[in-house]
């Protein structure tokens, strides 16, 4: 009895034992499913941020396809500043040019004027008191004409034709502007009418000079010096707006008497005043009209060119 008592409490013990250890078993899997593993979860995070970096931080290598296009924008973009540069001073050119072709043109009518009054007017009035003095020189008897010998040859004979163009827009053009003059045709006639202004100063400067001096000098073979030089005053007093002078006869002194002894030098004074006539007549009145028709050439063609009015 006593063994199986032995027996019964050591096969208790036994069991007993064996459902401790399980129940530490089931204890300890608990213990380990419920706590994470903690060297599993430090690693996490590190290897988080070496795998996912951030976009900023990434450096991105160009290809030399994206350098080409930024030098093709970069020089595309000088380029054009260049290219609206140049067109906008090509338009101040422009109106520059137009405005030296207007000022040229205006005075172009002004010299085309003056020349009109010297060819209808001044020229013809003069060679009228010339023929007067040619006249009156030939007269048999010379007394009582003094005082209209003095009024009519110095009417005649007082006055130079030399012709002094307007240099106003062609100076500027030359000193700083003829450049901006890109129209072949408006070049060319501005080249033109220059050389007909000196051709025709040219011709006409020396041999009228010459020829007015010695009309001058051989006046004092018939007239008082000192007379005619007082008249001269009195005439350029009556100097008017048309160029022409109005020498009427009570502005002739009394004083004013011819030496009518010299015949012969009379006479020869008479051939010099018919030479310079013929001069005055077709040598200046004749370059005059020459140098008008070009004048009016050119302006025609200027405004035509030019667009203008």
């Amino acid at each position: 009895m006593s063994e199986e008592t032995d027996i019964q409490e050591e096969s208790f013990e036994n069991e007993n034992s064996k459902s401790k250890d399980v129940n530490e078993n089931i204890s300890q899997e608990q213990t380990i499913e419920s706590t994470p593993p903690q060297t599993q979860d430090s690693q996490l995070p590190t290897e988080n941020m070496e795998v996912h970096k951030h976009p900023h931080h990434v450096m991105h290598k160009k290809k030399w396809i994206e350098y080409l296009l930024e030098f093709f924008m970069l020089f595309l973009a000088v380029f054009l500043g260049f290219v609206a540069e140049n067109i906008r001073e090509n338009e101040l050119n422009k109106e520059r040019e137009k405005e030296y072709i207007i000022s040229l043109v205006e005075d172009l009518k002004n010299d085309s004027a003056f020349l009109a009054l010297s060819i209808n007017k001044l020229i013809p009035y003069h060679l009228t008191w010339l023929d007067s003095t040619v006249h009156l020189l030939q007269s048999p008897d010379l007394g009582g004409k003094d005082r209209q010998i003095y009024q009519a040859f110095m009417i005649g004979t007082a006055w130079a034709y030399n012709f002094h163009y307007t240099e106003r827009t062609l100076s500027q053009l030359h000193s700083e502007g003829f450049h901006l003059i890109r129209n072949k045709n408006a070049t060319n006639i501005i080249n033109e009418l220059e050389s007909q202004y000196k051709i025709f100063n040219t011709q006409i400067r020396t041999f009228s000079e010459n020829m007015q001096n010695d009309i001058d000098l051989s006046a004092w073979v018939f007239a008082d010096r000192v007379v005619a030089n007082e008249i001269n005053t009195t005439a350029f007093q009556h100097f008017s707006d048309s160029a022409s002078v109005d020498l009427q006869l009570p502005d002739i002194p009394e004083s004013a008497k011819i030496n009518s002894e010299n015949k012969e030098d009379i006479k020869s004074y008479v051939d010099k005043l018919r030479q310079y006539s013929f001069y005055l007549l077709y040598v200046i009145k004749g370059g005059q009209v020459v140098l008008l028709r070009e004048i009016s050439k050119a302006i025609n063609i200027l405004k035509k060119e030019y667009h203008l009015e």
